[in-house]
C-alpha cells in the first residue's frame, strides 16, 4: 500500500498546484439531458470443425456424434443510456445474448456517475470502460482496458470496477501544448461470504499524457497486490497527414508464466518486455492501411505449445474423465489468452464504397503467427441499405499444421451473417 499511496500524493499534489491557478467555474445548463440508443444484433454462423484439434475434442467430448459443419445462431442487445445535468452525468452500457430458451439477465459493461469539479478537473465512479494504448489489435499498455480480442478487435467489451480521477491543462508552448494526468483506483473482487475483499489488494493506477508538437505520449504504471507490477509508454505520431505511427512498450516484473512438461501444469516467475509496433496509411483512394506487430513476453515458445497440445491430446486418449475434466480446466485457467504465443503480425486493408457501390465497405484482416507460421485471413462486407441497418458478411478462414495454433483452432472454416439493427 506504500506505493499506493505515494502515487495518490503525488497526483493531488500536482492538480492542487495547477488547479489553483487556473480555476473558474463553469457556465451552469439548466436543462437535463437523457439520451437513449442502442443495437440489435442477429447473428447466424456456419463452423466448419476440425476433428484432429484437441481443442474441438475437448469442447465437445460429452457429444456423442461428432458433426463435420455446427451452426451457431444468437441475439446481442445494447442498450445504452446517458443521463446530464449541469455538471454531472450518468452512464450506462447494459449487454444481453440470448442464444436459447432461458431467462434473460443482463451484464452491465458500463455502469457509473461522472462529475465535472472544474473546466480541468473531473471524476468519475463506478465501471467504466477504458481504451488505454494505441494499437489497434493489441495493447501491451492496456492495463485498466478489457482483454481485446484480435479477431474483432472493435467488440464491445465489460469496463472495470474503478474511481477515476483525471486533470487536464492546456499550455501555451511552441513545443508542450497539453498535460494530463490521471488516477485510478482499482476495487478488488470480493472474496469474503462474497461482501468483502482484503483491503490491500486495491489496484493504483497512473498515466501521465503530454501532446509535444503532434506526438502524443503516455507514461503509465499500475500496482496491484501480488499482481505484477507493470510501467509503460506509448507514443504516436503523424509522419505525414495520410500516415500515422504508433507504438507501445510495457515491462512487467515477477509475472507468472505457465507451461507443461510430463503431463503437469508448472509456473515460472519471469520478467521482461512487451511491445508493440504499428502504422496506419490511407492512400487517395481511401483505402486504409493497418499493419502491426506485437512482442508477447509470457506467450509459449513453439515447443512449448507442442507439449501443451500434446497434453491435452493425451488427457483425451485416457478417457479418464477427471484427466479430461482437469485438462479444461488447465486450459481455460492458465491458457485462456486470446495470444497465446510470443509474436504475432496483424494486417487490415479497409475500402469504402468499392467500384462506386453506396453505402457499403469491403475489408480484409490477417493475423500471422511468427513463431509457427500458421495464420487465419476474414475478409468482411458491409452494406447499410438503410437507415440505422446493416448486413455484415463475415467469412475465417484458419490455415497451419497439426502442430501450431491456428492449425488447431477447433474449426477449419466458419462464416457469420449479422443483421445489425440501430435505434
Amino acid at each position: 500500500m506504500r506505493f499506493s499511496k505515494i502515487v495518490l500524493a503525488t497526483f493531488f499534489l500536482f492538480i492542487g498546484v495547477f488547479s489553483q491557478e487556473y480555476d473558474f467555474d463553469i457556465p451552469e445548463e439548466d436543462d437535463a439531458k437523457i439520451e437513449w440508443n442502442g443495437n440489435l444484433d442477429t447473428k447466424w454462423g456456419l463452423l466448419q470443425t476440425r476433428k484432429s484439434s484437441p481443442f474441438y475434442e475437448l469442447q465437445f467430448y460429452n457429444v456423442a456424434e461428432k458433426e463435420d459443419y455446427l451452426s451457431q445462431y444468437r441475439l446481442d442487445f445494447y442498450l445504452d443510456g446517458v443521463y446530464r445535468y449541469k455538471q454531472a452525468g450518468f452512464f450506462m452500457k447494459t449487454f444481453y445474448q440470448y442464444a436459447k430458451e432461458e431467462p434473460l439477465s443482463p451484464s452491465f459493461f458500463e455502469l457509473y456517475g461522472s462529475l465535472n469539479l472544474s473546466p480541468r478537473l473531473s471524476m468519475s465512479i463506478g465501471k467504466r470502460r477504458f481504451n488505454w494504448g494505441k494499437g489497434y489489435a493489441f495493447n501491451p499498455v492496456g492495463y485498466v482496458n478489457a482483454d481485446k480480442d484480435p479477431e474483432n478487435p472493435d467488440l464491445a467489451l465489460a469496463g472495470k470496477k474503478s474511481i477515476y480521477i483525471n486533470y487536464n491543462r492546456s499550455i501555451k508552448s511552441n513545443f508542450l501544448h497539453n498535460i494530463a494526468v490521471s488516477a485510478i483506483l482499482l476495487p478488488p473482487e470480493t472474496e469474503i461470504i462474497d461482501k468483502f475483499a482484503s483491503a490491500d489488494k486495491i489496484g493504483t493506477v497512473l498515466k501521465l499524457y503530454f501532446l509535444l508538437k503532434n506526438i502524443d505520449i503516455d507514461l503509465m504504471t499500475i500496482y496491484k497486490k501480488d499482481e505484477p507490477q507493470r510501467v509503460g509508454l506509448d507514443f504516436s505520431a503523424n509522419l505525414r497527414e495520410n500516415m500515422e505511427i504508433h507504438a507501445e512498450y510495457s515491462y512487467a516484473s515477477d509475472e507468472v508464466k505457465y507451461f507443461v512438461n510430463d503431463a503437469s501444469i508448472f509456473q515460472n516467475k519471469i520478467d521482461g518486455s512487451y511491445y508493440l509496433l504499428g502504422l496506419r496509411y490511407l492512400n487517395r483512394f481511401n483505402t486504409t492501411l493497418i499493419a502491426e506487430y506485437y512482442h508477447n513476453n509470457s506467450g509459449l515458445s513453439k515447443s512449448e505449445f507442442n507439449s501443451y497440445t500434446d497434453y491435452l491430446r493425451n488427457s483425451i486418449k485416457s478417457n479418464d474423465s477427471n484427466l479430461i475434466n482437469l485438462a479444461k480446466l488447465n486450459m481455460s485457467t492458465y491458457f485462456s489468452s486470446k495470444t497465446l504465443m510470443r509474436d504475432y503480425l496483424y494486417l487490415k486493408i479497409t475500402q469504402p464504397e468499392p467500384f462506386n457501390w453506396l453505402y457499403s465497405s469491403v475489408s480484409m484482416f490477417a493475423i500471422y503467427n511468427l513463431n509457427d507460421n500458421s495464420f487465419l485471413i476474414s475478409p468482411q462486407l458491409s452494406y447499410k441499405p438503410y437507415t440505422n441497418f446493416e448486413v455484415l458478411l463475415w467469412p475465417y478462414l484458419f490455415f497451419g499444421g497439426n502442430e501450431t495454433e491456428y492449425g488447431n483452432k477447433q474449426f477449419q472454416k466458419k462464416i457469420e451473417i449479422w443483421l445489425r439493427f440501430y435505434f
